[in-house]
């Protein structure tokens, strides 16, 4: 869930990403407006707004991007995911977590995004940055949800959000804003927005960066799945931070990271504990973790 405004953008923002001039040449001794950029990483865990989405495991991720000189750029991000899948069946220590009053029997196949996006960035002077763009999150799978649980408002994972980012110097913020009725799985979520504040604070010439991060999500909406327990889609708003460190060694990023947040695992509703950020493994994914990364810049 989320890519170029978690992976591509550290990575901007901490040197990783490098231009390679594409195949159609500027005229000798002119710069070409076209440029081509990429990485490829691996994670211990990958976290996205403070929320794993590989139930605390390891992913192997890869972005590529085109950008002119004008400022606009498109792009394509992908990654191994296990979130969706990780919380549809009845839930261990008591707490059922099919939340949408399913029998865990629905087949789930869930183990890819992939991250279409594009935009418009550039500079006001040397210090002031500022970026507008869309994105669109896309997990292919199956996804054969029963009619109880499509009568409660399910959606597939598939999102779309509108974006719009400054920055000055190594400090950045940026507001992101859900076009689609269906955000990440949640129904009736249009306006769902995210904001956060970003810093990435080079150590002179040593290599290292010291980077922060905090972001809120705000959830629009009613699912008909939580209007029935009188409440709405507020049940998933939470604040979540990072903080971490990068040295570039041998041609390598890596980083170190702890992420947290104040998400809910389960609330109590009329018919026993339901899950809001909790999985099938009796885990919420939001809680407290430590990861590492090793990226390589192309």
């Amino acid at each position: 869930m989320l890519t170029k405004t978690a992976a591509f953008t550290l990575a901007c923002a901490t040197g990783l990403i490098t231009t390679a001039v594409s195949a159609e040449e500027a005229p000798a001794g002119e710069p070409s407006p076209h440029s081509t950029s990429g990485f490829v990483t691996f994670a211990t865990n990958y976290v996205v707004r403070g929320l794993s989405q590989t139930n605390f495991k390891p992913a192997i991720q890869g972005a590529y991007e085109y950008a002119h000189a004008s400022g606009v750029y498109v792009g394509l991000f992908a990654s191994n995911v296990s979130w969706y899948g990780d919380g549809w069946e009845p839930g261990a220590q008591g707490v059922n977590n099919s939340v949408y009053g399913g029998s865990g029997t629905d087949a789930i196949s869930s183990s890819l995004e992939v991250d279409a996006y594009g935009g418009y960035r550039g500079k006001v002077g040397d210090a002031v940055s500022y970026d507008v763009g869309g994105i669109y999150y896309y997990y292919p799978g199956v996804y054969e949800i029963s009619g109880n649980q499509s009568a409660y408002g399910v959606k597939k994972p598939d999102t779309g959000e509108v974006y719009v980012g400054a920055g000055w110097n190594w400090i950045s913020a940026k507001l992101s804003y859900a076009v689609t009725d269906g955000v990440f799985g949640v129904s009736d979520a249009r306006g769902t927005y995210y904001g956060e504040l970003n810093a990435a604070y080079p150590l002179g010439e040593t290599g290292f960066a010291v980077l922060g991060h905090v972001g809120h999500w705000k959830f629009s909406g009613k699912m008909l799945s939580w209007a029935n327990y009188g409440t709405d889609n507020s049940v998933y708003d939470f604040t979540d931070y990072k903080v971490g460190v990068t040295k570039d060694f041998v041609g390598i990023t890596f980083g170190a990271f702890y992420t947290g947040t104040d998400a809910e695992k389960s609330v109590v509703t009329p018919v026993g504990e339901l899950a809001v950020w909790g999985n099938r493994y009796g885990k919420s994914v939001g809680e407290d973790a430590f990861f590492i990364t090793a990226t390589k810049a192309f």
